[in-house]
């Protein structure tokens, strides 16, 4: 067996799936609430060979591979929206929305609008994938509209959001250990054993007309694209020099 072949053969996998992430960091630069993600190298296990007196710790490697990758949870920048319908969290919380089939997530992105739900006859609060925003309950948002009283008590429904009553609906929600969560597709996260259950946070404020940014380090991301296409082309190197040894030595037996 040619053990640096496969050597440099995991240090190219593990190499392209580090510039996958940085590539995904980048690409959502401008992704509302999105966290960047950072991989964790490791080696892979030592082999020892020979065991002598004077060989008591030849041991040899076998590349490398992504031992995790870890979410970055700091908090990003917030940008003022003229948008009434724009919400950030200056906090560690999440919005919960659930999807169509019936599963729920957390994000952090709040750019909500509003959707007409033929079924229940109501206007509802829904994300930018156009999934329901869920209430402290877990319970669907109905979207509260002004109400108009005039001089005989008659109440009036006005096409006017009532935004502060819309405000305090929103749940927010936490979990005991956010670097547990699961990184799931549209900009969403998943509860897992890991991170514990999610928790109303009555408490946590929101703010409205305002977005959380991405937390992606344009700068820092090139730097480390520079430097993992660097360590793949070496990966590259190693097995590219292992198969010509190998092919020379098949050359000299034949």
């Amino acid at each position: 067996m040619n053990i640096s072949f496969y050597t440099g053969s995991s240090g190219m996998i593990a190499q392209q799936e580090g510039l996958n992430i940085y590539a995904n960091n980048i690409a959502n630069i401008n992704t509302v609430g999105f966290k960047a993600m950072r991989p964790s190298f490791a080696e892979c296990l030592y082999v020892r060979y020979r065991d002598t007196e004077a060989t008591t710790d030849w041991e040899t490697g076998h590349g490398q591979y992504v031992m995790k990758t870890d979410l970055m949870w700091e908090e990003g920048s917030f940008i003022m929206s003229d948008q009434p319908l724009d919400f950030a969290l200056p906090n560690d919380g999440f919005f919960m929305v659930v999807d169509r089939y019936g599963d729920t997530y957390l994000t952090r992105d709040g750019a909500f609008s509003i959707t007409f739900n033929e079924d229940a006859g109501v206007w509802q609060l829904v994300s930018a994938a156009g999934e329901y925003v869920l209430d402290y309950d877990g319970s669907r948002i109905e979207v509260p509209f002004e109400v108009i009283i005039d001089e005989d008590g008659n109440e009036t429904v006005t096409t006017m959001i009532n935004y502060r009553a819309l405000e305090d609906m929103i749940g927010v929600f936490t979990v005991p250990n956010n670097w547990g969560l699961d990184n799931v597709d549209k900009n969403r996260f998943a509860v897992t054993g890991r991170s514990g259950e999610a928790a109303a946070a009555r408490d946590y404020d929101k703010v409205r007309m305002a977005l959380e940014m991405s937390t992606t380090d344009l700068a820092g991301d090139m730097v480390r694209i520079i430097e993992t296409q660097r360590a793949y082309q070496l990966s590259a190197k190693v097995v590219q020099t292992s198969d010509e040894f190998m092919r020379i030595a098949n050359n000299l037996r034949g």
